[in-house]
């Protein structure tokens, strides 16, 4: 792919690069938040706690606890069964 000769406004870059960094330090705090949200959900901490303490959506925790083998703090929910 061609790269475009566009150059942003200071005021676009400025902003532009404050994004890829935030990008780029999520990306490289990845690894961290699953070990220790999955080491604070087998200790005591739930779902909902880790979501407001981090502003990720409760079912990315889910999801990680699921797959971890975290046991469930209470029972699923959602009873439907897909037939």
């Amino acid at each position: 792919m061609a790269r475009s000769s566009y150059q942003p406004p200071d005021d676009a870059a400025e902003l532009f690069a404050r994004i890829k960094a935030a990008h780029d330090t999520l990306r490289e705090l990845g690894p961290q938040l699953h070990a220790m949200a999955i080491r604070e959900m087998r200790s005591n901490a739930t779902v909902g706690d880790l979501a407001r303490l981090t502003g990720y959506q409760p079912e990315k925790f889910r999801l990680w606890a699921r797959a971890e083998g975290v046991e469930r703090r209470r029972p699923p929910t959602n009873t439907r069964q897909d037939t």
